[in-house]
């Protein structure tokens, strides 16, 4: 067979190219396009092209304010997803029958349920007359309701319990992939179970917790719903901007430039990820 003939596309290949073309590249290059528009109160946009609408978001400090609290929330929302995670997705892959089962339908629930109606029920777990601040008044910590919610914290608190379920399975799955009898041949040799987990566990799964953390950081930056429900007013996303400006006020060129923004901030927080690790393995190859 020739050169030729072994890169030429199947079917199914082709398919899956068109698929992406229409579905995902042309899609993002028509809001990019958009974003070079001028507003227009009539037709929403006109094709008059320039840099107007990135020149006022970069020198906003509201932008940059929103986009820090949108990067650190994210940021803060994976390492909490990481750390629970990880004792969650032991679990379920050490468990057999029923206990597996019931681990697994209760990490899927959140996303089987309407995000927005998740983000209702911590209202009332959070809320002045919630749940939470009724326990604390009861046994007497405080004599009046805390503020639980519309602050950063809660926003951190909605995220992870809506999105560490990809954690865990993605931790989950690197940890099946683990041969047992290297732990095995450790204890053997007389390692403990911390020196097993942080030789062999956990480099072991570094797959699995590199693609949930990359995963849960994407959906973080992206949240909506999440961030309007339990950040208040005060605490915005970008994603929130993107709303307003797109659709309360019909300013499609300013919210799609939001939009750019918040998808080159995501890749390059995700690209940085990347290079890190291909400079740390090539240090351990270079050790070797």
């Amino acid at each position: 067979m020739t050169a030729a003939g072994t890169n030429r596309l199947s079917p199914a290949g082709l398919l899956a190219a068109a698929f992406i073309l229409v579905f995902f590249v042309v899609p993002v290059l028509y809001l990019v396009a958009i974003s070079f528009a001028t507003y227009s109160r009539n037709s929403g946009f006109e094709w008059t092209l320039g840099l107007h609408n990135y020149v006022h978001l970069v020198t906003d400090e509201f932008f940059w304010e929103v986009l820090w609290r949108t990067v650190k929330l994210s940021l803060a929302t994976t390492i909490i997803s990481l750390l629970l995670a990880f004792p969650v997705a032991q679990y379920l892959v050490t468990s057999r029958g029923l206990r597996q089962l019931a681990v697994f339908i209760i990490m899927l629930m959140p996303l089987v349920t309407s995000v927005t109606v998740m983000s209702y029920g911590w209202l009332i777990l959070l809320g002045r007359s919630g749940v939470v601040n009724k326990a604390i008044m009861a046994i007497g910590l405080s004599d009046m309701p805390i503020t639980l919610m519309q602050n950063e914290a809660a926003i951190v608190i909605g995220l992870t319990h809506i999105l560490i379920v990809f954690m865990v399975i993605a931790i989950a799955a690197s940890l099946q992939a683990i041969n047992p009898s290297l732990a095995l041949a450790a204890r053997s040799l007389g390692a403990g179970p911390v020196s097993i987990f942080l030789k062999i566990t956990l480099p072991l799964s570094m797959p699995g917790v590199r693609a949930g953390a990359l995963l849960v950081f994407a959906l973080s930056m992206s949240a909506y719903a999440i961030p309007g429900v339990l950040g208040g007013q005060r605490n915005k996303f970008l994603s929130t901007l993107v709303y307003q400006q797109s659709v309360s006020l019909y300013n499609w060129p300013a919210g799609a430039a939001l939009a750019v923004l918040l998808l080159l901030a995501t890749c390059a927080i995700l690209g940085l990820s990347a290079v890190l690790r291909r400079g740390r393995r090539a240090r351990m190859e270079g050790a070797r």
